[in-house]
């Protein structure tokens, strides 16, 4: 059988990764826009050609991308007929009988979990599971269900973990490759000197801006009222300190989930009182957060959302603060009148950098400023377009997702307004400008953020952070977490290597 309508021309690093996969259960960290797909192609026609009556399940987290993935496939190979995607929008029954004769079954993690559940689908005959965006197999994900599944249905499993950016954190990394079976780590940097020929090099612009006084003012209100419940925390030995450059969001989190266990245990009303008071503190650092980072109107909306449920003992309890009321009254008061400087900043960034053909990407964390975001830009010439997920009313289906994504490709729009939905896996064109409207304090979301612009030629990255806001503090953070990947990735390899020389050593004995 001619597997090949269009055989797939390999770089050399590529062909080194595939060798690495074929003769182990490989995960690849390879950069965005370096063709991790192209490498799961080729192992999925290798292990055709070696298990000719077997079949290869490639899963990807969202439709849009099996659906991408699957396209690729079919430019390429010969048997297009025998390549399907299905999701939960496929009838059951349906599934079943396209399982069949299916040689390349593309799918959403749970799709297939849940007819593996029913039986509706066997691993017996799968001669390789390919994992894309593979650092999500952690906890009850779908992926780990699978592939405990698949160990037990397959004697031999093959298994392709593929990923941008696994995690700063070496313990994850090995847990993922424990859960899906991966024993070996292939790791290429934009540094490597096989791959580097074919990066085009991001110039990373850091966008210092200054928060306007009556935001600060603001600011300081909602610092005051936040000191006080520190300090009640730090008398009773819950935390350190109560300096506020120091406080942290997750240790009030995990608070939160330590004091309702207790309370379970025991209904002391002091318990009650201390977990009202935590979820005051979370409350205020998500304002502090919003106005810091995104402006007054995303305050006045959180802030509204509050008001409208004072039955909620926090709630009803923040607004009796005389600081936090008068944060309030200042927020309504202004809501029209001072915007945060990152919205004319942006507008000023793509004017002055605008050519005809010029594409630009804007991250932002919250979907309300990416609505506001679209709004503000608007012009004859600037095209800008929404790309947010399926959740919610106004969210957008995964065949609107495509389509949008199409559109930017054409050029019908020239500016692609994105929340997280655009940061992983899914293939958009590559843009000669990104911009983000704030630093997010995650490595791995900086580096998938950066991965999708210059891709084709040289582009230009700008970060957007408000001096001495906690846009500052998560610039740090996500730096420090890039840096660590490397080192964790590194380790985390070492690990599976001394592992794997363990094994052989008490073979030889």
């Amino acid at each position: 059988m001619d597997f090949f309508k269009k055989k797939p021309v390999l770089r050399l690093y590529q062909e080194k990764i595939l060798s690495e996969a074929y003769n182990s259960n490989c995960l690849v960290v390879l950069p965005t826009g370096l063709g991790k797909t192209i490498i799961g192609l080729s192992l999925s026609a290798l292990m055709l050609k070696k298990y000719p009556l077997d079949f290869v399940l490639f899963l990807a987290p969202t439709k849009p991308l099996v659906e991408q993935h699957k396209k690729v496939f079919g430019e390429f190979l010969n048997f297009e007929e025998n390549i399907i995607s299905v999701s939960g929008n496929t009838e059951p029954n349906e599934r079943k009988k396209e399982y069949e004769d299916a040689k390349i079954i593309f799918a959403t993690p749970q799709t297939i979990q849940n007819d593996l559940i029913v039986k509706r689908i066997n691993l017996e005959k799968c001669c390789l599971v390919v994992y894309d965006e593979c650092h999500r197999a952690i906890g009850d994900y779908a992926y780990v269900f699978i592939s405990q599944v698949y160990k037990a249905q397959r004697k031999e499993i093959k298994a392709l973990g593929l990923s941008a950016s696994p995690g700063s954190d070496k313990e994850k990394i090995l847990e993922v490759s424990k859960n899906l079976g991966l024993n070996n780590i292939v790791y290429k940097s934009e540094t490597d000197p096989d791959v580097s020929p074919y990066i085009n090099k991001k110039e990373i612009e850091l966008v210092e801006l200054v928060l306007p006084k009556e935001l600060d003012e603001i600011k300081k209100m909602l610092e005051a009222c936040l000191k006080k419940r520190l300090e009640v925390f730090k008398s009773e030995g819950l935390i350190a300190s109560s300096d506020l450059g120091k406080v942290n969001k997750k240790v009030f989190l995990m608070l939160n989930k330590e004091l309702s266990k207790k309370i379970s245990e025991s209904k002391s009303p002091e318990l009650f009182s201390l977990i009202s008071l935590d979820s005051e503190i979370i409350k205020i650092l998500y304002c502090l957060e919003l106005l810091q980072t995104q402006g007054v109107k995303s305050l006045v909306k959180y802030f509204t959302e509050l008001k409208n449920h004072l039955n909620i003992k926090s709630n009803s309890s923040l607004f009796k603060d005389s600081d936090f009321k008068e944060a309030v009254l200042k927020s309504f008061e202004i809501e029209d009148k001072c915007e945060h400087p990152k919205f004319e900043k942006i507008k000023g960034m793509i004017n002055e950098n605008f050519k005809k053909d010029s594409k630009f990407i804007i991250f932002t964390q919250y979907r309300e400023t990416a609505k506001r975001i679209v709004e503000y830009l608007k012009s004859k010439t600037v095209k800008p377009v929404l790309f947010i997920g399926q959740a919610g009313k106004q969210g957008l289906s995964q065949k609107k997702q495509l389509e949008v994504i199409n559109d930017f490709e054409s050029g019908s729009y020239n500016v692609l307004v994105a929340t997280s939905v655009a940061e992983e896996g899914l293939h958009i064109p590559s843009a000669d400008y990104a911009i983000f409207f704030e630093p997010v304090p995650s490595g791995l979301r900086m580096i998938q953020r950066k991965g999708r612009v210059g891709r084709v030629k040289i582009g230009k990255v700008f970060v957007l952070y408000t001096k001495g806001c906690i846009d500052e503090k998560y610039l740090f953070v996500s730096r420090a977490k890039e840096n660590r990947m490397k080192y964790a990735i590194m380790d985390a390899k070492d690990s599976l290597d001394s592992k794997k020389q363990k094994n052989l050593g008490d073979f030889e004995k």
